[in-house]
């Protein structure tokens, strides 16, 4: 019957320090190497918001939907069926050819409605404000 460490010493196992011939030492571990995820940016999450019966959200995965960016746009779904009404993008995102287009799109980070006015106000990760008339989808930037 395995004692209840075993783990611990599997681990102790994997990770051990491997001798060279030149004498130096090297730590050889089974952890991956998460430079790569980490340098990868998380793109923010705005909180959706709901007004008549109809859901405002950040659209994920734009760019394989048709639009030439993956920030800065928009859905408009049915809270009763989840019926997509229809999407929208907001600005445009001018890119830097030499950098990777992941590392350049600019996400919305913050959605909130203005009953009175019927429009959904957004800010970007850049600090830029929109208004979005919810009758004709107009767009204003704010200044």
């Amino acid at each position: 019957m395995p004692h209840r460490a075993s783990g611990w010493w599997i681990g102790v196992a994997v990770t051990a320090l491997v001798a060279l011939g030149s004498g130096v030492l090297v730590l050889a571990s089974n952890q991956k190497e998460s430079s790569m995820e980490s340098s990868k940016r998380r793109a923010p999450t705005a909180k959706p918001v709901v007004h008549q019966g109809i859901r405002y959200e950040q659209l994920r995965g734009a760019r394989a939907r048709g639009f030439e960016q993956n920030g800065g746009v928009i859905a408009a779904i049915e809270v009763k069926g989840g019926k997509e009404l229809w999407t929208l993008q907001v600005y445009k995102t001018e890119y830097d050819q030499h950098e990777e287009r992941d590392a350049q799109d600019v996400y919305i980070e913050e959605m909130r409605i203005d009953a009175k006015a019927n429009a959904l106000i957004l800010r970007d990760e850049r600090g830029r404000s929109f208004s979005i008339n919810l009758k004709d989808r107009s767009i204003t930037q704010k200044r």
